[in-house]
């Protein structure tokens, strides 16, 4: 059996939390943290009480109840969907906040975030129908952080005391 050092994990750990990059994926999660635990509720309930092989559905023989309230079903099924687009949404949207926190339009760029991530979140169907592809938690970092490096690379330096129109 192998033995290992716990005071070099516990120092590697302490190294990564001290990471400002680990700091934003923090608060990027701790912003989505009450629609991740409302979604996973509902997909808690969708999957033992909703489907033909769910676990309460097999112990108490519910099956007539889950074959007749297919709306439902498909209404809870997309519910479920849009948390999860919604929670990748507000991931990128704070990740890119937190990103380009040192400039002043860090609310113009939280938007455009949502914006991307919507956009490139959205396909086209068969009979011309939005379809949402749900995406993970690592494509909405990516958005967020490809969106704020933008912001930043194309950001415009800004002498703030000519634009003062107070001391006009």
């Amino acid at each position: 059996m192998k033995k290992y050092n716990i005071q070099s994990i516990i120092d590697w750990l302490y190294r990564i939390s001290t990471l400002k990059w680990f700091n934003y994926l923090q608060d990027a999660l701790i912003a989505a943290f009450p629609i991740i635990v409302v979604n996973g509720f509902l997909e808690t309930i969708l999957q033992a009480l909703m489907t033909d092989n769910g676990f309460f559905v097999v112990i108490f023989h519910l099956e007539h109840f889950v074959a007749s309230n297919a709306v439902l079903i498909n209404q809870l099924t997309v519910l479920v969907q849009l948390l999860q687009v919604f929670a990748n949404t507000i991931i990128a949207v704070q990740f890119s906040r937190n990103v380009i926190k040192s400039l002043d339009n860090n609310i113009a760029c939280g938007a455009m975030a949502a914006f991307s991530f919507i956009i490139l979140s959205i396909k086209l169907g068969q009979n011309h129908e939005l379809i949402f592809l749900i995406h993970g938690v690592t494509f909405a970092l990516l958005t967020g952080l490809g969106v704020s490096k933008c912001f930043d690379f194309f950001r415009v330096e800004v002498n703030k005391d000519d634009n003062d129109y107070q001391t006009l």
